[in-house]
């Protein structure tokens, strides 16, 4: 006698589901492409990952509209280490702030074989390190074709990136992020495009911006005029210091002050920026004759190719 018929599993397929499936067979479509900013699984070259308009701006390597994006983009057309740029933002990058670079990948041949041979698609491609800060400065000098990069004197170098960094940056942080007049202007910059997220990103950023100053100059209230003021006697030793050469410490050629200062006098002299403030970081500036040579005389060493374009200046 035959017995009872087996109960179905608790994996097993319901008929109907079965018949379904003999008239609509399960296909497995081919993978899509990776977006257009997800980033390369293979580089030829390194990429550098920096706040930036447009997505034409950075594939034509404009310069970025953020100092700390532009001095390293700078350096780096200074090292003569050509990279690709790609735009981004804070939360794409590994350490929360841009930029970073990501050098070219290498691959690793699976067999003894592949390896005296050019390499194959089943070769390995070895995970790169993003770099930030010095790392980006030795990497730049490491693979630079120029014999030689000036270093300035580090004792030196220390005393006038503080002017940079405790004098002109919380004055340019002012300008851009607290003034009301360049709102406008720091929503099309580092906004997202959602009017939704717009007032909660506004009062982020303003008060990032806001404790920024506070902490940097140590003062109970955001004094407006006196950031300016200090603004200005940093410019004004950056011009003494530079008082009879081309280049800062009296190097034969650029080297990364140089690209740090230029990060800050290219983009308050720059029109098309969209400054709209009479808080003006522009005439503070345009006082200094030799700091508004030195920016013109750096654009043009490292952006020839944009030579038909007029550099502006006041």
């Amino acid at each position: 006698m035959a017995g009872p018929p087996s109960r179905p599993g608790w994996f097993a397929v319901p008929a109907p589901v079965r018949e379904l499936f003999k008239l609509f067979p399960l296909t497995t479509l081919p993978a899509e492409s990776l977006p257009e900013r997800a980033p390369e699984r293979t580089r030829p070259r390194p990429c550098l990952y920096v706040f930036a308009r447009t997505l034409e701006d950075a594939r034509s390597g404009r310069p970025s509209f953020n100092p700390q994006c532009l001095k390293w983009q700078t350096f780096l057309r200074i090292a003569g280490v050509q990279v690709h740029l790609v735009p981004s933002n804070n939360h794409a990058s590994p350490s929360g702030a841009l930029p970073f670079l990501l050098p070219p990948t290498t691959q690793t041949p699976t067999s003894e074989k592949e390896s005296t041979t050019t390499p194959s698609s089943n070769a390995v491609t070895k995970p790169t390190v993003p770099l930030t800060g010095a790392k980006i400065h030795r990497y730049a000098k490491d693979n630079s074709p120029r014999e030689t990069l000036p270093d300035s004197p580090p004792s030196r170098t220390e005393a006038y990136e503080a002017l940079l960094l405790q004098s002109l940056r919380p004055a340019w942080l002012y300008a851009l992020y607290l003034h009301n007049s360049n709102t406008h202007l720091l929503k099309s910059l580092y906004l997202p495009p959602s009017p939704i997220l717009h007032l909660p990103s506004l009062h982020t950023l303003r008060n990032a911006a806001t404790d920024e100053i506070l902490n940097t100059t140590r003062r109970a209230l955001i004094d407006p005029p006196q950031l300016l003021a200090d603004a200005t006697d940093a410019l004004r030793s950056l011009s003494a210091l530079l008082a009879g050469d081309d280049w800062f410490f009296g190097q034969p050629g650029p080297g990364l002050f140089d690209a740090e200062v230029f990060a800050y006098t290219y983009l308050i002299l720059d029109e098309a920026f969209g400054w709209a403030d009479d808080y003006s970081l522009a005439q503070c500036l345009a006082k200094f004759d030799n700091l508004v040579e030195h920016r013109r005389r750096l654009y043009e060493r490292c952006w020839p190719e944009a030579q038909g374009e007029q550099v502006n200046q006041h």
